[in-house]
C-alpha cells in the first residue's frame, strides 16, 4: 500500500513539473506575440544588416536635359587666308593639335602674286626712303626746293604704307618677309591652328581648290567645354549662378560629373518652353568629354535635413510601407517588430522617413529574405 502511494506521489510530481514547464513556454510565446524571431544563422544566410534612423541632407533639384558645348573661344574653324590649292593635310579627325601647329599647306597664283607684290613694294619703299632722305637733307640745307621735298615725302609715306600692309599679310602666313625681299620666294604657305584642341572635322582633301570662306578643319578645346542646359520656364525662377549641377552622358552612365551654373538665359524657346542656361564643367572631371554629347542633369536649388534610412530597409506592400525594428533580443535571436512608416522622397539610395520610430536598431538590408 505504501509502494502504491509513493508511486502516485511521483506521478503527481512529474505531471506538476510538466504543467509548470508548459505554462512557462506559453508565457514566453505570449510575450513574443506579433514579433518575428530570427536566429543568427538566418540573419547571416539572409545577408541582413542592422542600422539606425538618422539625419541626412537631401537636395531639392531641378531636372533638365541639354548638351555639352564649346564656348566661342573654345572652338575654331580653320580656313585659308588666301585662295589656293591644298598641297598637304598633316592631321586627321581625332588628332590633338597645339596652337600654332601646321595642319595643312596651300599654294596658288594668288599666293605667288602676293609675294611678287610685296617684293616690288619693298623695292619701291627702299628707293622712296633714299630719295626722301636726300630731299630732306637738301631742304634742311636750304638748297632744295620745297615742292621737291614735299613730293619725296608723299611718295615715301605712300610706299611705306603699301609696304607695311603687304608685309602684314606675309607675316599672317607665318613666312619670313626678309627672305622674300631677298628674292627667295615660297612655293606654299602653312595654315596653322589658332587654338589647342582636338580636330573634330577635316573638310578638305589634297588637290582641292579652296576659297577664303571654305573651312579646312574644325578644332574643339575639350578643356573649355561647358553645359548648355534647357530648363523649363517654370523652373528657371529657382535658379541662380553658382548652384551645383550633376550630369551624365550616354557614354558615362555610371559616372556622376559636376558643374556650376554660370549664366541663366533670358529668352524662352517658343516650341519647347525652355530657357538655355550655361554651366561650367568642373576641372575634376577626369574623363574625356565629347562636344555636342547629350546630357541629363540635375541642378541643386536648395538642401534640407531629413530623417532617412537606406531604401533597402523599407518593405512596400501596396500603398503601405513597413520597417522591421529590433524590438528586443531573446538570447542570441532577434525579435523583430513589423512597423508601419510614412515615407517621403528618395535620393541616392536613401529614403525619407516622415513618421516617428523608436530609438532602436532596424534591419536595413536583407528584409526580402525574412521568413
Amino acid at each position: 500500500m505504501k509502494k502504491i502511494s509513493l508511486f502516485i506521489l511521483i506521478l503527481f510530481a512529474v505531471w506538476t513539473g510538466y504543467s509548470c514547464s508548459d505554462k512557462k513556454v506559453d508565457n514566453t510565446r505570449s510575450k513574443n506575440k506579433g514579433l518575428l524571431e530570427i536566429t543568427p544563422d538566418q540573419f547571416k544566410a539572409g545577408r541582413m544588416a542592422l542600422g539606425i534612423l538618422g539625419p541626412k541632407m537631401f537636395e531639392n533639384q531641378v531636372a533638365c536635359k541639354g548638351q555639352i558645348s564649346a564656348p566661342a573661344n573654345g572652338m575654331a574653324k580653320i580656313s585659308t587666308p588666301i585662295a589656293g590649292k591644298v598641297n598637304s593635310i598633316l592631321h586627321k579627325t581625332g588628332d590633338y593639335i597645339n596652337a600654332g601647329q601646321v595642319i595643312a599647306t596651300i599654294s596658288g597664283n594668288d599666293f605667288m602674286q602676293l609675294q611678287q607684290n610685296f617684293a616690288e613694294a619693298s623695292a619701291s619703299y627702299a628707293k622712296a626712303k633714299v630719295d626722301f632722305k636726300r630731299a630732306q637733307s637738301l631742304w634742311d640745307e636750304k638748297i632744295g626746293a620745297e615742292k621737291d621735298y614735299l613730293a619725296a615725302k608723299s611718295i615715301f609715306q605712300s610706299t611705306f604704307a603699301s609696304y607695311q600692309s603687304l608685309k602684314s599679310r606675309i607675316e599672317v602666313l607665318h613666312l619670313n618677309p626678309t627672305k622674300i625681299e631677298n628674292g627667295q620666294m615660297y612655293t606654299s604657305f602653312p595654315v596653322t591652328a589658332p587654338i589647342s584642341g582636338y580636330i573634330t572635322k577635316v573638310n578638305a582633301v589634297i588637290g582641292q581648290f579652296l576659297n577664303m570662306e571654305n573651312d579646312i578643319a574644325e578644332i574643339v578645346n575639350i578643356h573649355a567645354l561647358q553645359l548648355t542646359l534647357s530648363v523649363f520656364e517654370t523652373d528657371v525662377r529657382k535658379l541662380k549662378p553658382g548652384q551645383k549641377a550633376t550630369f551624365g552622358t550616354t557614354g558615362t552612365r555610371n559616372k556622376e560629373m559636376h558643374a556650376r551654373l554660370t549664366n541663366i538665359g533670358k529668352t524662352v524657346n517658343p516650341e519647347t518652353k525652355t530657357i538655355d542656361c550655361i554651366a561650367t564643367i568642373d576641372k575634376s572631371v577626369g574623363i574625356p568629354l565629347i562636344n555636342d554629347s547629350y546630357v541629363e542633369a540635375s541642378i541643386t536649388v536648395d538642401q534640407k535635413q531629413v530623417m532617412a534610412l537606406p531604401v533597402t530597409a523599407v518593405q512596400q506592400q501596396g500603398n503601405d510601407s513597413f520597417v522591421f525594428v529590433v524590438e528586443k533580443m531573446d538570447g542570441r535571436n532577434y525579435l523583430l517588430k513589423k512597423t508601419p512608416v510614412v515615407v517621403g522622397t528618395t535620393e541616392k539610395g536613401l529614403i525619407e522617413i516622415k513618421s516617428d520610430l523608436p530609438d532602436k536598431e532596424l534591419v536595413v538590408n536583407g528584409i526580402e529574405n525574412l521568413p
